[in-house]
């Protein structure tokens, strides 16, 4: 929260925890990117190609559910019907044992 909005030095941060072994601390680097990029606008939208491309890369439970709060709390209000798109198979799947 120390680095709300700054998201070139929250990035910076951010960044080594995200390469971790651990999926825990990992998954918590996706929801802290969120934190960071909430509510900002930006030509380069980062966060929405690597929170997506992470989410459906990965079969983690954890990483799944940080990658969607990731995502929530950066677009939370927004209406974006391409996010919509993106995360609704994997929150539709009956199949998934992921359940927020």
């Amino acid at each position: 929260m120390l680095l709300l909005w700054d998201i070139d030095e929250g990035s910076a941060q951010i960044d080594k925890y995200m390469e971790r072994s651990e999926n825990h601390i990992v998954a918590g680097s996706f929801m802290a990117l969120g934190l960071v990029n909430s509510g900002v606008t930006n030509e380069i939208d980062h966060v929405q190609g690597l929170l997506i491309e992470r989410l459906q890369s990965t079969n983690d439970q954890k990483l799944q559910i940080g990658a969607l709060m990731g995502l929530s709390f950066t677009y939370a209000g927004s209406a974006r019907a391409d996010l919509l798109e993106a995360i609704s198979p994997i929150i539709l799947d009956t199949d998934n044992d992921t359940k927020l």
